[in-house]
């Protein structure tokens, strides 16, 4: 937690889309930036709070449509995302093609070069290690593995996800990543936000 808060305090001092890019990515519980930065204004449903991503991962044919409910954390960097880029054909785009995940991954090895040289940080992180990192506290918080196999599009392509459960887990997807903005907000401060958990 205490890398993670060291993290947040370093992208608080930066600005721009990359950095846009990695606090949505860790409010919405970790999600693959590829496909985050390929968010088109057309993926997000403001009224059901919703941003829908596409993963092509494993031998699919046609990508999954990943749906994933905003917190509220993510809904603010979401909706100035959608005015500031109005008339564009993504969200995380300076041109008309999606940003690299090269420009986010160059972000987070500064980061993770100044903590290790600071002593915050024990060893040099990637940005995938931010991904494993929201997977393992969500699991620390309770999140049971089917809930966060949903969340982050996990094997999901098994015989019982195709044939059988073809619930949405939108409810519990909404529940975990309340809870998981609730826990980053904790983390960050350093003081618990509530010992209720929903």
């Amino acid at each position: 937690e205490s890398e993670l808060r060291g993290f947040m305090e370093a992208l608080e001092q930066q600005s721009g889309l990359a950095t846009d890019a990695i606090w949505l990515a860790l409010y919405l519980g970790g999600q693959r930036i590829a496909q985050l930065l390929r968010l088109r204004p057309a993926d997000v449903d403001l009224d059901a709070c919703t941003v829908t991503l596409l993963d092509p991962k494993g031998a699919r044919q046609v990508a999954r449509v990943h749906v994933v409910p905003m917190n509220e954390r993510a809904l603010v960097i979401v909706t100035r995302l959608l005015v500031a880029k109005a008339g564009k054909p993504f969200l995380f785009t300076l041109r008309k093609v999606p940003m690299r995940p090269e420009k986010l991954s160059a972000t987070t090895a500064e980061i993770s070069a100044a903590m290790v040289k600071a002593g915050t940080a024990r060893e040099p992180f990637q940005l995938r290690d931010i991904r494993r990192t929201c997977e393992t506290m969500l699991a620390k918080m309770g999140i049971s593995s089917d809930v966060r196999a949903q969340l982050l599009s996990h094997g999901l392509g098994g015989v019982q996800i195709r044939h059988y459960d073809k619930h949405s887990y939108m409810d519990e997807k909404r529940v975990a990543l309340n809870a998981w903005a609730a826990k980053l907000d904790e983390i960050a401060t350093g003081k618990a936000t509530s010992n209720v958990v929903p």
